[in-house]
């Protein structure tokens, strides 16, 4: 079991702010979930959910990416101001983009939690091996961000 799975045992102050990042297929999803079934209330904020249709199908669309990432912040100022916890699972590659979701915890006072998942399993989004290799290459680590490696 490698050391890094010490973050599952983390017991944020409520409302918490988790960020969990990282290419596609690393995990962020799962570990979101596991964090949603340990956190009373939660609400779970990704900027993929703009693209599940009515149906429960998964419709990407790359020319609604930013309205997606809006409607995810969105949701996650609407829970935090309701003094929900917020779990966060983005790909957030760039500082940038992380950036913007750290402004929103100021906003609150919150302290976020920043958790960089770096499994290696199939996006479950079917996104290319080239697309996912070039994001990995361009990752921008936060100094403050927690790394997590999953089984």
């Amino acid at each position: 079991m490698p050391a890094s799975l010490s973050i599952l045992s983390l017991q944020p102050s409520l409302p918490c702010l988790l960020i969990i990042r990282g290419i596609p297929g690393s995990g962020k999803s799962t570990l979101a979930q596991h964090y949603m079934e340990s956190i009373p209330n939660a609400v779970h904020c990704e900027a993929d959910h703009y693209f599940i249709n009515k149906q429960g199908q998964y419709c990407y669309d790359g020319r609604k990416i930013k309205r997606a990432h809006e409607s995810c912040q969105l949701n996650m100022r609407n829970a935090l101001s309701q003094g929900k916890s917020v779990i966060v699972s983005n790909t957030s590659i760039r500082l940038w983009e992380l950036t913007v979701l750290l402004d929103i915890a100021e906003s609150y006072d919150i302290t976020p939690h920043i958790i960089h998942c770096r499994g290696q399993f199939t996006s479950t989004h079917n996104v290319p091996a080239d697309i996912v290799a070039r994001m990995a290459l361009s990752y921008e680590a936060h100094p403050a961000e927690t790394c997590y490696i999953p089984d």
